[in-house]
């Protein structure tokens, strides 16, 4: 006769609580791959840009969205504090948290399809521009399967911002010998494919671009402003010149929240 099998333990009422606020939180799935607290910056910033929590009203009690989504109050209070810094939530001792601002939409930028298009999107560009350091490790040469690799390359690295708000980390690697022709200054002063344009001896005449959804670690995660692990669109350009010689390279790595990539099926 085989031994009587034990009943499970009853669940104790906290983890009632969170299953049951699981179950309610339905669209939003809460995920072990991104930190928590991201994953509510970002579903919270949806119902403020979809209407959900209209603007001048109050949104629910942190304790309430805590039971909601199952975490902790201190984590909500985390991705709320962060969209209070991003001016979109106000907190007021005793009158709760009220929505003051809707994510700008008009903040976007869009990727460019071809070279002309590349030119004319720079020349639009409105940005606060702050230089970086060039990268500890700094390749010899850019890595690429495309072209034949310059002698040397000139690297800049650059943080931009726009209305206060930084939305992209850029990374280029310029053929040496553009730069030497038309002197550093056009790189300084202009966009940087516009410095490429003026040169006589090389001439842009291909490029490739991809665009990969990835996380911002923590450097990235400082410099765009955003929490460790949020979401960015890395954009990797190839330019090569009628010789064949890979004359720039750049890898942009933007908030997600400030690209957009558009094409007409046809």
């Amino acid at each position: 006769m085989s031994p009587p099998k034990k009943a499970a333990p009853a669940k104790t009422a906290p983890e009632k609580k969170q299953i049951g606020a699981r179950r309610r939180a339905g669209a939003l799935q809460l995920s072990h791959a991104t930190p928590i607290y991201v994953q509510l910056i970002v579903h919270f910033r949806q119902q403020i840009e979809s209407g959900k929590w209209p603007l001048n009203t109050t949104i629910p009690a942190l304790e309430n969205l805590a039971a909601e989504f199952g975490v902790t109050r201190a984590t909500v209070r985390q991705a709320v504090g962060f969209l209070q810094r991003e001016r979109l939530l106000s907190s007021r001792r005793g009158r709760g948290t009220t929505v003051i601002g809707r994510p700008r939409r008009d903040l976007w930028q869009s990727v460019p399809h071809s070279w002309d298009e590349l030119l004319r999107s720079a020349d639009t560009i409105q940005a606060d521009v702050l230089d970086l350091s060039q990268p500890i490790r700094l390749p010899d040469s850019p890595q690429t399967e495309h072209g034949i690799l310059a002698p040397n390359y000139h690297v800049i690295r650059r943080l931009l911002s726009r209305d206060g708000i930084p939305y992209l980390v850029g990374t280029s690697y310029i053929d040496r010998r553009i730069v030497d022709e038309v002197g550093v200054e056009a790189f300084e002063k202009t966009p940087i494919y516009r410095g490429i344009e003026r040169s006589r001896r090389s001439r842009a005449s291909q490029g490739d671009q991809t665009l990969t959804l990835t996380t911002a670690d923590a450097e990235i995660a400082y410099l765009l402003e955003i929490p460790l692990g949020a979401p960015i669109v890395t954009v990797l350009r190839w330019v090569i010149d009628q010789a064949g010689t890979l004359i720039y390279q750049s890898e942009g790595q933007f908030r997600s929240d400030f690209v957009q990539a558009s094409r007409r099926l046809r």
